[in-house]
């Protein structure tokens, strides 16, 4: 069951959907996580790829021409309309939308070359459950890749943003759940930073991109 304050995040993200590639931030990011996981990750032109929280797809449409077939996911119908629209609108064949919570619903029967997500695990309570979860459900030799914020005070989100479950993460701790998922090869640096102003002051939050892979 949807609790409240999951099902307030999920119709503010419903609500801002419309008005959400409008930030330049966004945009930016999401150009240099997908130039991260290009870096990190050898992608393959007939992968079968999963994106956890895709929002329109700012990540998941760059990486696309470098891959086979996208599966694009996301708690929010309203992220994933926008995102069937720009598909449409552009002509994309390779890429199919589905609404998908791990913490609740059965993952896909399908198995993936590459599972990324960017800014969501911030939003998951218990990470490390949902990193067994990627595990399960990459093929032999698949890849996971997922950015998001370092640990930092809480100022990151203005207060009345809902549905924040971690501050960021520490990037030992992170490691250590990945290693316990399962995952070798693990390697985690920096693939952004964002610059906000907090109480009349220029603030830095580093987002970094941690990747791993199945045996």
């Amino acid at each position: 069951m949807t609790s409240p304050v999951q099902q307030e995040n999920l119709s503010r993200f419903d609500a801002i959907a419309a008005q959400w590639d409008e930030s330049p931030m966004r945009t930016e990011m999401a150009r240099a996580v997908a130039d991260a996981i290009s870096a990190a990750v050898p992608l393959g032109r007939h992968w079968h790829a999963l994106e956890y929280g895709c929002g329109t797809g700012l990540v998941g449409l760059r990486l696309l021409p470098h891959l086979g077939q996208l599966l694009e996911t996301d708690l929010s119908p309203g992220m994933l309309a926008v995102l069937s629209d720009k598909a449409r609108a552009a002509g994309l064949e390779k890429i199919a939308t589905q609404v998908l919570d791990l913490t609740r619903n059965p993952p896909p029967a399908t198995r993936f070359d590459l599972i990324f997500s960017s800014m969501a695990l911030h939003h998951i309570p218990d990470v490390a459950a949902l990193l067994r979860a990627f595990f399960s459900m990459l093929a032999p030799g698949g890849w996971v890749a997922l950015a998001d914020l370092d640990a930092e005070d809480g100022s990151f989100h203005s207060p009345d943003v809902p549905g924040v479950a971690h501050h960021g993460f520490d990037r030992k701790t992170l490691e250590g759940w990945l290693d316990a998922a399962g995952f070798t090869a693990v390697s985690i640096r920096t693939a952004y930073t964002v610059e906000r102003e907090r109480e009349g002051a220029q603030r830095r939050y580093p987002v970094f991109l941690a990747t791993g892979r199945r045996p």
